[in-house]
């Protein structure tokens, strides 16, 4: 067996905070995995190199939100079910930054050896403070930490007040750039009804459609409006659904294949939402995190020269997540409702922004 998984905060990224996980000394080529609160596998790559002493060396990362919970790392040889696992909890006043400094230098690292849990509470001198879980089995509960292990994180704050100031100022910018967005009928997949040119509505059933090279192989439906320059902005009801994918993708992209990666790889720039609360964008691999709450309305935000695509929980105006390209080309909103399950049936539509 090798070391056990040291799990690095390396810097903040999105709206998140990126997680490095490493582990070194292995006599076989381990493989790394990321899992969430309940256990659940969170999907991610892993890279494994071999050091000078023929022994591999194995990295993760993974970036997560606030109240994403406890979060673990496991290392283990694929033939074998024993693993080595560090476990780490975030909490909410963890994501709380002082608008004076920059996220760049804001970074720190976590050493963990064994079973870690971080507490986000307010400390004198504004600091965030950690409890160092020296005990390795399972953690169950915050009470599982020793308090003789308290130390201080030296990552200044700012006040929950001046944090959602800052939110709600930055929503509100976007929203000074909204546009109309109107989807093209012509564009949807024979299972996409498009009501008023507003809504996406799943049907069980396949309409009686006329052929298009316009039109999606899959379940996606594309704005009739186009963008290759400026700032826009527009909002998507995305109701109850339980999986759905929106943002942006570029005008070219075939749409004639039935299974695609929506990663910029591909001409995709999305924010998706797969097993009710597993959220996730492609830049080019995926990156899954989890929200506070679930957002009954995303706000898309463009800036085409700026080479940002930001998205934005309109219901409580936090920032999901920024994604950073240089764009090419004419990109258009874009739009995947899949209908797998009964309850994912309800309509998304393109939402009035208010003035």
């Amino acid at each position: 067996m090798g070391s056990s998984p040291l799990i690095s905060i390396v810097g903040y990224d999105g709206g998140g905070i990126q997680l490095l996980c490493q582990s070194s000394g292995w006599l076989s080529q381990p493989i790394a995995k990321w899992k969430g609160p309940e256990g659940l596998d969170l999907p991610s790559d892993f890279k494994v190199n071999k050091d000078m002493h023929g022994l591999f060396h194995v990295e993760t990362t993974l970036t997560v939100h606030k109240n994403s919970g406890i979060i673990s790392c496991s290392i283990q040889l694929a033939d074998q079910k024993r693993e080595v696992k560090s476990r780490l909890f975030i909490g909410k006043t963890f994501f709380y930054t002082s608008p004076r400094l920059q996220p760049s230098i804001m970074l720190m690292v976590l050493c963990i050896g064994g079973a870690v849990c971080i507490i986000g509470e307010y400390v004198r001198k504004n600091y965030v403070s950690a409890l160092l879980c020296l005990d390795s089995s399972t953690l169950t509960s915050l009470e599982a930490c020793s308090v003789s292990y308290l130390f201080p994180i030296m990552i200044p704050h700012g006040t929950e007040s001046s944090a959602s100031a800052m939110r709600a100022a930055e929503f509100k910018e976007a929203q000074k750039h909204a546009v109309k967005v109107t989807l093209d009928p012509d564009t949807a997949h024979p299972n996409l009804y498009i009501s008023k040119m507003q809504a996406v509505i799943c049907n069980s059933h396949p309409q009686d459609v006329p052929c298009s090279k316009k039109r999606f192989k899959r379940r996606c439906v594309v704005a009739i409006q186009g963008f290759q320059s400026g700032k826009h902005y527009w909002e998507v009801g995305v109701g109850n659904n339980n999986m759905w994918y929106l943002g942006v993708c570029r005008d070219d992209v075939d749409r004639n294949e039935k299974y695609v990666i929506l990663s910029p790889n591909n001409g995709y720039w999305v924010l998706g939402l797969e097993r009710e609360n597993f959220y996730f964008v492609s830049n080019p691999n995926r990156i899954y995190f989890f929200l506070e709450s679930n957002p009954s309305r995303v706000g898309v935000f463009l800036d085409y020269e700026g080479g940002t695509l930001s998205f934005f929980n309109v219901d409580d105006q936090s920032l999901i997540y920024t994604l950073t390209y240089q764009f090419e080309g004419l990109l258009k909103p874009f739009i995947q409702h899949n209908s797998q399950y009964e309850e994912n049936m309800t309509p998304i539509v393109i939402c009035p922004v208010p003035s």
